[in-house]
């Protein structure tokens, strides 16, 4: 089992390895000249995905990263073992589209009030 200090290194080493992917994939996948709409569309669902937290057991302290969990209940113990974090998977997942529909509404709607 890990010491305290030790899970916390690993939380952060692996937050800040899906950050850089998170970028790495903006950088390489998405064109310069594609609209920053589009970069949100695409990154936040991505962000949802790799960074949403799930307990590794039923009452557990612990936590790790949802498709991480997801993916070893599910080949460990069956896909009922999996479904808590598959549901917070689409649960942040419906929250990072939400989000990325709002955004460009949202900016949309303040660049058509300083015109006025």
């Amino acid at each position: 089992m890990l010491t305290e200090g030790s899970y916390q290194s690993a939380l952060w080493v692996y937050a800040l390895a899906a950050i850089a992917a998170l970028a790495m994939f903006n950088l390489w996948f998405l064109p310069r000249a594609a609209r920053w709409r589009l970069r949100v569309a695409l990154t936040l669902p991505l962000a949802a995905l790799l960074l949403t937290p799930a307990s590794i057991a039923p009452g557990a302290d612990t936590l790790a990263p949802a498709l991480v969990v997801a993916a070893f209940q599910w080949l460990g113990e069956g896909r009922e073992a999996a479904v808590y974090a598959l549901r917070l998977l689409g649960l942040s997942g419906a929250v990072a589209l939400l989000l990325a529909v709002a955004l460009p509404v949202a900016a949309a709607r303040i660049r058509r009030r300083r015109q006025r």
